[in-house]
């Protein structure tokens, strides 16, 4: 089953391959109390795609929009 995305900035299209989830975490020392450490951690929704010459890309999912499934906008699929 053949998936395109659109790219919403670059309105470029692409097959998408699959999703993914990114995750950090990083500590920093505290500039005030050397024992203490800032604690960062961020979660991202991640989604693999492939351009026309098959190489792959990674995009934030809040970043693509579906256009087509198997052919078919995605309206036509009966969907509420």
């Amino acid at each position: 089953m053949a998936i395109i995305v659109k790219h919403k900035e670059s309105q470029n299209n692409y097959i998408l391959l699959g999703t993914g989830f990114g995750i950090y975490k990083s500590s920093r020392p505290n500039a005030f109390f050397e024992l203490l450490t800032i604690d960062e951690q961020e979660h991202f929704r991640l989604v693999a795609v492939a351009d026309h010459h098959g190489e792959i890309k990674w995009f934030y999912s809040k970043d693509l929009t579906v256009i087509e499934i198997d052919g078919r906008h995605p309206s036509e699929l009966g969907i509420n």
